[in-house]
């Protein structure tokens, strides 16, 4: 029999080399952490190949890197099977286990060397193989390894290593690693068990059908029976707000018109925009141009006045700093005492001449060789003839003065004539330009004066006041022609509606006489089937058949005559046969041509039949005439709706219009009144403008004549003080020659004194020396004293000498030149006024031409700009905003209209706010409507909508759903399909539950082979039952089925939205459908419902005197070895469930089932549990620290430390 037969440990877990024979009951003994678990775990792995579920503890080294520490650990597996054993490498690769495939049985050498050397290198693995034995390619997918070994895989080249040939293997592994690691076990995996066992296909309910199909019953139902729901005013709210919606859409189709119109007419404004602006800016260019020229003239003569005035001021920096120069020359001559150096070096030739006199005086007092007569006569003769010299050399200064002072006066007079010249000639010249002034600004005060007096007849806005009049008037009687247009169309409306609702009526009546012939109909032929029915209930014991079985031929003779119904089909009149045949009550009747009218029971059969055929018929017929009728009335509504609509709309349009016009005429009120209070605030800043440059002009006038006077004035005064400069300076002349005279009296004076004074000395000094007292030294040294005096003098003279010719240079060249600077400064700055005034004249009268082209300039620019804003802003509406749709920007038409764009923009705004106004009334509405409905609703009604196409579109879709009166479709056609899902649910859970009988007869067998096999004694027993379901969902679809088994005939006629309140059928429907779809969305991960849904497995277990009572969990149920013996006989009997039923296709197969520390049982359990595994071919493999029972198992090893290394050894080997 096929079964796992051998393990073999290569350098694996600490276990250089063992082999290790499972091929019977097996028992690992030894002290605790020699490696008995580490062993468990590899055979465990065979089975479940999964690292994460065979024990290991957290903090414990992981699989691959303990039982793979090597590149030359191995585990191998040899496998029993009919033909001979095979073996699986288990190596690692690249860090995890992977397992390879090789037919032929185990052999050592393979792996391990002569030397005892253990191979890494895989090619001479393969190398030692032989090579007519088939090796695998690498497996590195546990689950795939899974697949191999219990054959659910579609590669035949791994069949021949399959143990068993089966897809549903998976709870086998599951179960035996239940066993080993003592996992809790409930009660769904076994009901599971016991369920896939039965079949290797389970058909579940698709919860996502009915998910799918139910989940939204509440809304659909609610959604459609909303329709249905009146106030006490017997109003229909939900079908008011449709009403409304789709009269808010028409609104909204008529605003869309006006659009329409307002774009049309804008095309025409852009259009003449456009047209209008090259004219624009070839003028605005024009005048722009002749602004910079003057603008040029302008700059020119401001150059020019600037170069000119620069030079005059060039010019008058130049004088001013003359005039500084002078005065800092002056100052400094001032603060070296230039008037007492002059006054020393104007007496240099006296000093001279005095100290010449002198020396030549003491030269002839110190002669001795002269008589004293005659060297005093010589002295006296030589200061006679120095007073002589001084006399003539003042008389000649004196004269040479006067000439100096005449060439002044001479040179003041031509000065003065020159200035007044001068003088006049300015005067004259700016008195000319300041004529023709006066003469322009007289104009331009006449000029404003006169536009101050047109002001009063100056209307700026009369034209567009007028124009606004005349739309005024249009609107009147566009208001006048709009009521009778809406009276005309509401009659129209009424009178098609009338129209319809005459036709539906008929429609309607014919209907109902249709109905009324065909119920008539049917309760005749009712009766007639009723009739039937009781003639066929009295045929046993009938006359009619009586004769049948006595009275051969009778059908020819008495079957003519006598009467079916009362005679022939009636009971207990008791016939007997009468020799007297062929007559009747004695009366003997020739019947040869009296045709037989009696029926026979199948005559009558078939007859009902026919009937109830018709009858079938009625009822179709019957339950199509409301259909039909609504069918007929749905075209009926179309063919009227094709004639209202645009009715409707039209009506619609014209009262939109009319609640436009009273706003529209608003708006032309107001801006005729904005225009007239525009126009009167132009005015008065005109009339301001106005009469500022009146007043300015004036001004100027006054301005200039006081110029004039001013001019004048000055001018006569310039005269007057040119006049009184002469004088002064005439008289500073003559003053300068008196003070030169005075000052040569006084030096003549003081020289007069000294020469007198030195004749005295010479007489007093000429007797002192005749007398005999020789030369008077005192005098002597008072005449070298004086010499000193004068010669000290002179020196100081040569040293300021420099001075003085500085001061003569300074005279000559700057003092003299002082008036002429000052002068020349007063006509340079008169000059820079005349100057300055033409510029400003010259300036003014371009700068007022530029003013009058600047403002034809801003008029054009205003214009000009207002046109481009008009367009940039018509651009920006059309590329940013979005106010319109794509569909206007496609059309070129236009309208003839004398509004700008900004105010077609303000209209459109207008109109768009407008529409936008209705578009958020009808999104409220819709807002409103919606909340009757689901984003998923059953008539597809967009309750989630984002743009204004979609609010419009829900407004279209209503006004054809309303028109068309489709909610009766919605209605009938979600009765019958709700109708379906009853039956559906009905057969589908009615198959589901006929499965549950043989769900009992499984847990029977399983109950009677626990009674059979079981060999713990400890274990008195252990009973299965399937209880009912405690599943809420599952209960509800059985009451479902029950109901709808129940009321099969009523359901067949469901109308959930019927109006009569005392439907208890429709009522207990529409329960269960919104208890199924609310159970449904509180389950909303459950994708099936199963047999396992319809039951609750319990188990009772009883040991010794404890009883479990009926639980759905197996947890401590006594000590904890009969908790583990309890749930390793449950495992071991779930595994023998899934062998079985893995087993049908390729026969039976032996698994193991490991058991760690078995130490916890009692022997006595130890050996029950043994021989119930090996009861069902499972081998159970424990272990414990001690040996029990060892005959009991057919291997027995011992499993021991050597420092690190585990070596296990076979104690004992049991011969079968």
């Amino acid at each position: 029999m096929k079964c796992l037969n051998k393990i073999i440990f290569i350098n694996s877990a600490n276990i250089p080399y063992a082999e290790i024979s499972v091929d019977g009951n097996v028992h690992f003994t030894g002290t605790q952490g020699v490696g008995k678990s580490t062993v468990l775990r590899a055979l465990l792995f065979f089975y479940n190949a999964d690292k994460q579920r065979l024990g290991i503890q957290q903090g414990q080294k992981p699989f691959d890197e303990f039982y793979f520490r090597q590149s030359n650990s191995y585990i191998l597996y040899e496998v029993m099977r009919d033909n001979g054993a095979y073996t699986i490498l288990v190596s690692r690769y690249q860090g995890r286990a992977s397992w390879r495939f090789i037919d032929a049985p185990y052999q050592r050498e393979w792996l391990i060397t002569d030397d005892n050397q253990v191979l890494s290198d895989w090619v001479k693995i393969r190398e030692r193989i032989d090579r007519n034995i088939a090796v695998s390619t690498r497996v590195e997918s546990g689950v795939m390894f899974k697949d191999i070994i219990f054959g659910n895989t579609h590669d035949h080249k791994y069949t021949r290593y399959a143990l068993v040939q089966s897809s549903h293997y998976q709870n086998i592994p599951r179960s035996i690693q239940n066993v080993f690691l003592n996992t809790k076990l409930d009660a769904d995996f076994v009901k599971n068990t016991i369920i896939q066992s039965m079949t290797d296909e389970e058909l579940p309910i698709d919860l996502q059908t009915y998910r799918r199909l139910v989940t939204d019953f509440e809304r659909e139902y609610d959604e459609i029976d909303c329709w249905f729901r009146q106030t006490r005013d017997g109003i229909y709210p939900v079908r008011q707000q449709a009403l409304n919606i789709a009269e808010q859409g028409r609104k909204i189709v008529a605003l869309d018109q006006q659009l329409q119109d307002v774009w049309r007419m804008l095309n025409h404004a852009v259009a003449y925009s456009e047209q209008r602006l090259p004219l624009l800016e070839v003028e605005a260019e024009k005048v722009k141009a002749d602004i910079e020229k003057e603008r040029k003239r302008e700059k020119e003569l401001t150059e020019e006045y600037e170069k000119e005035k620069d030079s005059l001021n060039q010019e008058l920096g130049a004088n001013r700093s003359k005039l500084k120069e002078i005065a800092q020359a002056r100052k400094d001559f001032e603060a070296n005492g230039i008037e007492a150096i002059l006054a020393l070096a104007e007496r240099e030739t006296a000093i001279k001449q005095e100290a010449a006199e002198k020396q030549t005086l003491l030269d002839d007092l110190l002669k001795t060789h002269a008589s004293i007569e005659e060297k005093y006569n010589i002295a006296r003769g030589k200061l006679e003839n120095a007073r002589q010299a001084f006399e003539n050399i003042q008389k000649e200064a004196y004269y040479q003065k006067q000439a100096e002072l005449q060439i002044k006066r001479n040179r003041l007079e031509e000065e003065r004539a020159k200035n007044r010249n001068q003088v006049m000639d300015a005067f004259n010249s700016w008195r000319h330009e300041s004529d023709e002034r006066l003469q322009m600004l007289l104009a331009e005060q006449n000029r404003a004066d006169n536009a101050l007096k047109e002001l009063r007849q100056w209307h700026p806005l009369a034209d567009e006041i007028k124009r606004i009049d005349e739309r005024l008037l249009q609107l009147d009687w566009t208001e006048k022609e709009n009521t009778a247009r809406q009276t005309a169309v509401k009659s129209q409306i009424a009178q098609i509606t009338a129209e319809y609702e005459m036709k539906e009526s008929e429609m309607k009546q014919a209907s109902q006489h249709e109905q009324e012939r065909l119920e008539a109909d049917r309760t005749q032929i009712r009766e007639q089937i009723a009739k039937i029915d009781e003639l066929l209930a009295r045929l046993d014991g009938s006359f009619y058949k009586w004769l049948c079985e006595n009275k051969e031929g009778w059908e020819n003779t008495i079957g003519k005559v006598v009467d079916e119904e009362r005679i022939l089909y009636a009971q207990g009149i008791e016939p007997q046969l009468d020799v007297a045949s062929g007559s009747l009550y004695g009366v003997k009747l020739d019947l040869d041509n009296i045709a037989s009218v009696h029926r026979t029971p199948d005559e009558y059969r078939l007859e009902k039949k026919d009937l109830e055929e018709r009858v079938r018929q009625i009822n179709r017929r019957l339950m199509q005439l409301p259909i039909t009728l609504q069918e007929e009335i749905a075209k009926l509504g179309k063919k009227y709706a094709a004639r209202l609509n645009p009715l409707r709309q039209q009506a619609t349009l014209l009262k939109v219009e009319e609640e436009q016009i009273p706003v529209k005429r608003q708006d032309l009120q107001n801006r005729r009144h904005q225009l007239e209070m525009e126009e009167q605030e132009r005015i008065a800043q005109e009339k301001e403008i106005r009469e500022r440059l009146f007043n300015e002009a004036l001004l100027k006038v006054q301005s200039e004549k006081d110029a004039r006077e001013k001019s004048e004035s000055k001018n006569k005064k310039d005269l007057k003080e040119l006049d009184s400069s002469f004088n002064k300076a005439f008289k500073a002349l003559d003053e300068e020659l008196r003070i030169f005279k005075e000052a040569q009296q006084s030096e003549a004076e003081r020289r007069g004194k000294e020469f007198a004074a030195q004749k005295r000395q010479l007489d007093e000094q000429q007797k002192a020396e005749l007398a005999g007292k020789g030369v008077d030294t005192i005098l002597l040294e008072q005449y070298r004293r004086a010499l000193e005096g004068l010669m000290e003098q002179l020196k100081r003279i040569d040293r300021e000498r420099p001075i003085v010719i500085r001061y003569r240079d300074a005279e000559k060249n700057l003092f003299a030149r002082e008036p002429e600077i000052k002068k020349a400064i007063k006509a340079i700055e008169q000059r820079l006024f005349m100057l300055r005034q033409r510029y400003e004249d010259r300036r003014t009268r371009i700068g007022k031409k530029c003013k009058e082209m600047e403002e034809r300039q801003k008029t054009l620019l205003k214009e000009l700009t207002y046109r481009r804003e008009g367009l940039e802003l018509y651009r920006q509406m059309v590329e940013n905003e979005h106010l319109v749709p794509d569909t206007f920007l496609a059309d070129g038409n236009t309208m003839n209209t004398e509004l700008s764009c900004q105010q077609l923009l303000s209209q459109l705004r207008g109109t768009v706010n407008q529409k936008r106004e209705s578009i958020d009334k009808l999104k409220d509405i819709v807002v409103s409507f919606n909340r009757n409905f689901k984003p998923q609703n059953a008539f597809h009604f967009n309750t989630m909508p984002v743009t204004d196409n979609d609010y419009l579109q829900i407004a279209v879709d209503l006004q054809d759903f309303m028109d068309n009166n489709k909610i009766e479709e919605f209605r009938r056609r979600t009765s019958e399909h709700y109708k379906d899902i009853l039956g559906r649910i009905s057969t589908e859970i009615g198959s589901l539950m006929k499965r549950r009988s043989d769900v009992d007869g499984v847990i029977l067998d399983i109950n009677r082979d626990f009674v059979e096999k079981n060999f713990a004694g400890v274990i008195k027993s252990i009973e299965l039952r399937a209880n009912e379901s405690s599943d809420k969902l599952m209960q509800l679809l059985i009451s479902i089925h029950d109901y709808a088994v129940e009321n099969a005939l009523s359901i067949g006629e469901l109308n959930l939205f019927s109006s009569d309140n005392r439907d208890e059928v429709n009522r207990k429907v529409v329960d269960y459908l919104k208890s199924l779809s609310h159970q449904l969305q509180n389950e909303p991960n459950r994708p099936a419902v199963s047999l396992g849904d319809a039951f609750r497995l319990q188990f009772r277990v009883k040991e010794n005197d404890n009883d479990t009572n009926w639980v759905e969990r197996i947890n401590n149920v006594g000590s904890d070895g009969t908790d583990i013996l309890v749930k390793a006989m449950v495992n071991i009997m779930l595994i023998n469930v899934f062998k079985k039923k893995a087993a049908r296709k390729s026969g039976d197969f032996i698994v193991h089932c490991m058991m760690d520390e078995i130490g916890r049982l009692h022997p006595n359990n130890i050996k029950g549990i043994l021989q119930f595994a090996n009861s069902r071919n499972i081998y159970l493999i424990n272990s414990s620290p001690t040996s029990y029972n060892p005959y009991d198992y057919r291997y027995t090893y011992l499993l021991s430390k050597h420092g690190v290394k585990t070596r296990v050894e076979k104690l004992l080997k049991r011969i079968k």
